[in-house]
């Protein structure tokens, strides 16, 4: 039962995701579509992650770029850093490969890159790689990562639903005799969108878990990896108007993560974990 359920949440997640939260596959209205370039830059804090919070309290900034070739195809760059070179500080690097199937369902292909800055991989080297790029072996900064969304308001029903599987690069646990194997790490989220539209508010609820996990999402205090919801929440949102011609979108969240962040002492204690967060952004957009 386990293997079948294991291959049938591979074969599923290569027919998924919003990659980093921001690099969303652009999908055109019209069969011959010309083009279409988009750019922006979110500035968040903090930086969350399908409900992991990412290296410390700090203001990430995060620019992208997608590029639409046809109503089908499009390609998109991501990236994340908080401009330091601390221990606690975070760098990513991402691109994304996206295809339209039919109207409420696209596959993604996304390479996530996320080398530990200098500082971080020199107090904690186990932890942090500083590999170069291209390298997906076991411990490396790298992971690639096949997702299918779903996005069920071209039916008029505005729930979303988005499934995530690791397929390479370091996503790994050890086996029954201790040696590593590809874990093929899962995250499932589903999500519904609905307008308060006298004050332009719109607000989505979610469900995430990760329905597969390796220890890439994360363990519990007692060192155990497994199903978590990883990210249950609201997110609300709204533009606000700067001119005629301008509208600046801000964002505030709260999120809750089962596992959570655990808090340490000098010692090495376990003082607390730390499951609920809220984070805000905004959204500088850098095209038309």
């Amino acid at each position: 039962m386990k293997k079948s359920f294991l291959i049938f949440a591979f074969v599923l997640s290569g027919i998924l995701t919003f990659a980093q939260d921001a690099t969303v596959a652009q999908t055109l209205d019209t069969e011959k579509a010309e083009p279409k370039f988009t750019a922006a830059v979110d500035v968040v804090y903090p930086y969350l992650w399908r409900g992991i919070k990412y290296n410390g309290d700090k203001v990430a900034f995060q620019p992208y770029m997608n590029y639409a070739f046809t109503d089908k195809w499009s390609v998109g760059v991501w990236a994340t850093t908080n401009f330091s070179n601390a221990a606690d500080a975070y760098n990513e690097f991402d691109w994304s490969i996206s295809y339209q199937l039919i109207p409420i369902m696209s596959v993604m292909l996304s390479d996530f890159y996320w080398p530990g800055t200098k500082n971080a991989y020199e107090s904690d080297p186990e932890n942090f790689s500083r590999g170069p790029y291209f390298d997906y072996s076991e411990g490396s900064a790298q992971t690639l990562d096949l997702s299918i969304l779903f996005d069920f308001s071209e039916k008029g029903v505005p729930i979303d639903f988005q499934w995530s599987t690791f397929i390479g690069g370091n996503d790994y646990k050890d086996d029954a005799e201790g040696n590593p194997t590809r874990a093929y790490s899962s995250y499932a989220e589903i999500g519904y969108t609905y307008s308060l539209e006298k004050p332009g508010i719109v607000i989505r609820p979610f469900v995430g878990a990760a329905v597969i996990n390796g220890g890439y999402y994360g363990k519990d205090a007692n060192e155990k990896t497994g199903f978590t919801f990883s990210n249950v929440g609201v997110n609300v949102a709204k533009e606000i108007k700067i001119s005629e011609n301008y509208n600046l979108p801000v964002f505030i969240r709260y999120t809750h993560n089962d596992y959570g962040v655990q808090e340490f002492d000098n010692d090495g204690n376990l003082t607390k974990t730390v499951r609920n967060f809220f984070s805000l952004g905004v959204t500088f957009s850098l095209s038309k």
